[in-house]
């Protein structure tokens, strides 16, 4: 009869789960809504249209004045007894309370500094929510610790899936990211989380491509492109690598202390004063990826790619909080292009899209250390042919080889 008991609490946390993470996803998707239009004056679904359209006052002032409030509020939370904590130090605990209010209001902090045009990624805030109200879910009903710590790992999956739309890659996150045992049993709670999720906030957070890409065309043969995905691999692999190792170092060096009362302000200036020449380098990245999916010369995504990584490594550094997902994946499209124009110098290319494609999978295979993900999140993100996958998670594949010697270490 326990046993009965606890299944049935078990399954009503699982079903929890699902919600309380589509309602994770439907608030941060109506916060960022509402931030753009209080920062900016308006909204619109296409992100790149709307940094294009700002006055210079809008590109400056917001982010200039929202990071000040932020690194007040950072400051406070990390100066506080209950600090923050993230979705892989609540499952070192998985039973541990933290600070509910705390919790969320760093969560909806991030939001608020992507919202008005922070450099970095927004995927940290849907996911620690979820975490958070799986666990707290976990705990009120007395499951047992891995039991908690498989909720808490479902919880930011779906917290991911609602706020993407991405449901299968999200699935595969929580087994490669956050280290949930396989096993069937595992399989079907993440499955049921992760489209339970993206099902009760597909009504608001409306599953249309994040990005659109000209119709597909390769006019390379197979073996000349098949060089060019392994030349790809190659710069990925150096670049990707760099990045995510200077991420790390980002996150071990963020001004924690009275520091961050003047650095990230100064960020927040610099964001500012960069956007007022390169408008697409505002926000967590999608601005500047469909720009290159549109199309720039090389000159022009050589600077946007040094200025984009950057800016969101000095964000980081100098105290703010939240994801490179979405920067990875623009880093990895421009990645992608500039190969493609490079090569273009001495063969004729036409449609670089695959391999903007393949570098975008291959550039967040490193930085997120999930290749699965990787591959379904750019196949997810621009609703692209399944068939796609096999030219791109070569590439993945190639790229994590190539990472492994480079950086090796004996």
């Amino acid at each position: 009869m326990k046993s009965y008991h606890y299944f049935l609490r078990f399954l009503v946390v699982v079903c929890l789960t699902g919600l309380l993470g589509g309602l994770a996803g439907i608030a941060m998707h109506e916060l960022l809504n509402l931030v753009e239009i209080l920062v900016f004056g308006h909204n619109d679904d296409d992100y790149l249209t709307l940094v294009r359209s700002l006055s210079a006052w809008s590109r400056f002032g917001g982010i200039a004045v929202i990071s000040l409030v932020a690194a007040l509020i950072w400051y406070w939370l990390q100066k506080a007894p209950n600090r923050v904590v993230s979705v892989r130090q609540s499952l070192q605990h998985p039973k541990r309370l933290y600070s509910f209010l705390r919790q969320v209001l760093h969560s909806l902090l991030q939001i608020v500094f992507v919202g008005a045009g922070g450099p970095i990624g927004k995927e940290g805030a849907p996911r620690e929510l979820g975490a958070l109200f799986a666990g707290r879910v976990a705990v009120r009903l007395k499951l047992k610790s891995k039991d908690a710590y498989l909720l808490i790992a479902s919880g930011a999956a779906a917290g991911l899936a609602a706020v993407y739309q991405v449901p299968l890659s999200s699935f595969f996150f929580a087994f490669e990211v956050l280290a949930v045992a396989l096993s069937l049993r595992n399989l079907l709670v993440v499955l049921v989380s992760t489209y339970l999720a993206t099902w009760v906030s597909n009504p608001i957070v409306t599953s249309n491509p994040n990005y659109h890409l000209h119709p597909l065309t390769n006019s390379l043969g197979f073996w000349p492109s098949l060089g060019l995905l392994v030349c790809l691999a190659i710069l990925t692999a150096f670049f990707a690598g760099s990045f995510q190792r200077l991420n790390r170092l980002a996150g071990k060096w963020r001004r924690k202390d009275r520091s961050i009362l003047l650095t990230l302000p100064l960020t927040g200036i610099l964001v500012g004063v960069v956007a007022l020449f390169f408008p697409t380098i505002f926000g967590n990245g999608s601005a500047l990826a469909q720009s290159a999916f549109n199309g720039l010369p090389l000159q022009m995504a050589l600077v946007l790619f040094v200025l984009k990584a950057s800016l969101v490594l000095l964000s980081l550094v100098s105290g703010a909080y939240g994801g490179t997902l979405t920067p990875s994946f623009a880093l990895g499209s421009l990645l992608g292009l500039i190969v493609c124009q490079i090569v273009a110098g001495f063969i004729s290319i036409q449609g670089p899209e695959l391999f903007m494609l393949a570098g975008a999978a291959s550039f967040l295979a490193i930085t997120m250390k999930a290749p699965l993900t990787a591959a379904g999140l750019v196949i997810g993100f621009t609703h692209s042919q399944p068939i796609l996958l096999i030219p791109i998670l070569f590439t993945v594949a190639l790229t994590k080889l190539f990472e492994s010697r480079i950086f090796y270490r004996n």
